[in-house]
């Protein structure tokens, strides 16, 4: 750990040498003098007044009404019909808002902060935010189901057919947790093609202090926050939607395995934690009596294989053969339209809109950041909303799963690696990470790759408490992004609490720094197309004096720039 010499007055020096920056590009001082700051005076109001209702959260704000000098012009936007008047040459500013719209109290002004924000999602898009929703979408797979039997003769066709029949109506609660935010294209696929509505498929709501709080009583044990958050999400499904209209099973899948585009890796397993935390929530809606029996709720914890097809239909077929009536062949044409949502999903989606932004970011010279993280910190309530506060700065947000992987721009920024040997394809990450057995380990190691080697692409890793399996890449990741001189950022132990005004406070600083490195990646990328074109002009001077051999013969760049007039 390494301390300012002064620390106590770092702050003061860093903010002189940008004072000092600033004003040798031209910038004026706005300070109104000593003097005047020794005479200012202001009063606060902090009450039931100063309530904020513009959005969930309902901050108590803190107005700070500031008296001005004679003759200083006040203009006071957004506080029409306050609840506190606002005296005479006075300035009000608000402070204890969690958001931006909480910066005025007139309803037409915050709708104005609220279309710039909407104006920054279209423009600067975050995937996180996008992948979240997209992946609990209806993906309207054909319909592969069985005609219904004319006849049934037998105690085994009867039931078959009233389970058949069943579908129709059947309603699945599904908690919206962990590894559903990456497989749950296959698994609404699966049960949607089969005859489920896809209304009648229910999630439970995204993860917030609330839905926390209000379940979280039942645990016994202290893992990472997204396994705790598993208890959470299934009593709101018990006690929020089922309340609302009754479930008939809640399906709460151990995936044990996931899906990968990587090369020879050890394998593609999911965290066990995270692939134990359905049996763990199970046991803590039973240890005392049978919550699930007594509410007329089926719950099913099957272990199931989303990266190997061939398991992921054995699977689905033993544990919905009596619930839904399945024949084998209904299960294997049910499976194939899990693995088409699965594809679309990826490509589709995710990887399309990746792929436009960096076409954007290359041609306007932008930068965009790249989300390191597991696919369930796409949550909002899990990533405390970090990555809205980096698109509402400009930023567009890109998770691992939304980088693109086209020929083109793989070997454009892995080519060297595979022509010196280092690796034997560009998906691969042996050279960076030997132990790749952990999928959502790996993916983040060849995503720090990925980024470290794209010059508009800067690095966020975010990381839960108590993660097992992030911890040993901590130094890879960073190391692997750095080196290459790609600016590197981390939110790490991240857990229930969300310290709002430190992650901030925190982006702004990112913010600041990311400009001035864009500045310095402009002036640069400026330089050398100015060494470009005379480089160009010297040739094509030599190629007319002296023909299409031209002498004198230059070794290298810097000797031709010395023979540039």
């Amino acid at each position: 750990m390494i301390v300012h010499k002064h620390c106590g007055e770092s702050g003061a020096i860093g903010a002189a040498l940008e004072a000092q920056r600033l004003h040798a590009h031209g910038r004026k001082t706005t300070f109104i003098g000593l003097e005047a700051v020794q005479k200012i005076s202001y009063v606060t109001h902090r009450s039931e007044d100063t309530r904020c209702y513009f959005c969930k959260n309902k901050c108590l704000r803190t107005f700070i009404d500031v008296k001005l000098q004679p003759g200083v012009e006040v203009e006071n936007i957004g506080f029409k019909n306050s609840k506190i008047p606002i005296a005479a040459n006075t300035k009000r500013l608000i402070v204890n808002n969690s958001c931006e719209r909480g910066l005025v109290e007139d309803v037409n002004a915050m709708k104005e902060i609220k279309k710039g924000m909407d104006s920054a999602r279209e423009n600067f898009p975050n995937m996180a935010e996008i992948a979240a929703k997209v992946v609990f979408k209806s993906f309207n797979p054909p319909s592969v189901a069985d005609p219904l039997p004319r006849y049934a003769f037998t105690s085994t066709q009867k039931a078959r057919v009233a389970a058949m029949k069943r579908r129709a109506t059947l309603r699945i609660g599904i908690p919206r947790v962990l590894n559903q935010y990456t497989c749950n294209p296959a698994f609404s696929a699966y049960f949607e093609s089969l005859g489920i509505p896809a209304e009648n498929l229910i999630y439970s709501d995204y993860t917030s202090e609330e839905l926390y709080k209000a379940g979280a009583k039942r645990g016994s044990i202290d893992p990472c926050f997204p396994s705790k958050v598993g208890i959470p999400h299934v009593h709101n499904l018990l006690y929020v939607h089922h309340k609302k209209k009754p479930l008939d099973l809640i399906f709460f899948p151990m995936i044990d395995d996931l899906p990968s585009d990587l090369v020879n890796a050890q394998s593609h397993r999911a965290c066990p934690t995270v692939t134990a935390t359905p049996a763990a929530t199970k046991a803590a809606f039973i240890k005392e009596s049978d919550l699930f029996t007594e509410m007329g709720v089926q719950f099913l914890n099957p272990l199931i294989n989303c990266g190997t097809p061939v398991l992921f239909e054995r699977q689905m077929y033993d544990t919905f053969k009596e619930i839904l009536g399945l024949s084998a062949e209904e299960s294997h044409r049910a499976s194939a339209e899990a693995e088409k949502a699965m594809q679309h999903f990826s490509e589709g989606i995710l990887r399309k809109h990746g792929r436009d932004i960096l076409k954007k970011l290359e041609a306007e010279d932008g930068i965009g950041i790249v989300l390191l993280a597991r696919p369930y910190h796409n949550d909002p309530g899990l990533n405390h909303e970090i990555l809205e506060e980096f698109q509402k700065l400009g930023y567009p947000v890109l998770t691992q799963g939304s980088l693109p992987i086209d020929d083109e721009i793989l070997w454009r920024l892995f080519g060297d690696d595979v022509r010196a040997g280092r690796t034997s394809h560009p998906m691969d990450i042996s050279d960076a990470w030997k132990n790749s057995y952990s999928e959502n380990t790996t993916q983040k190691v060849w995503a720090a790759k990925y980024t470290g080697r794209h010059p508009n692409l800067v690095a966020l890793e975010l990381s839960s408490f108590k993660c097992g399996h992030d911890a040993p890449i901590y130094t890879a990741v960073e190391e692997t992004v750095t080196k290459s001189g790609t600016p590197y950022f981390s939110f790490k132990d991240i857990d229930e609490n969300k310290p709002t005004g430190s992650i901030k406070i925190r982006v702004e600083t990112i913010s600041y720094f990311l400009k001035r490195y864009r500045e310095d990646m402009v002036a640069r990328k400026k330089k050398e197309t100015e060494i470009d074109i005379k480089l160009a002009e010297f040739e094509a001077s030599l190629r007319a004096e002296f023909g299409s051999s031209p002498t004198p013969a230059a070794e290298n760049t810097s000797e031709m720039l010395e023979m540039v007039p």
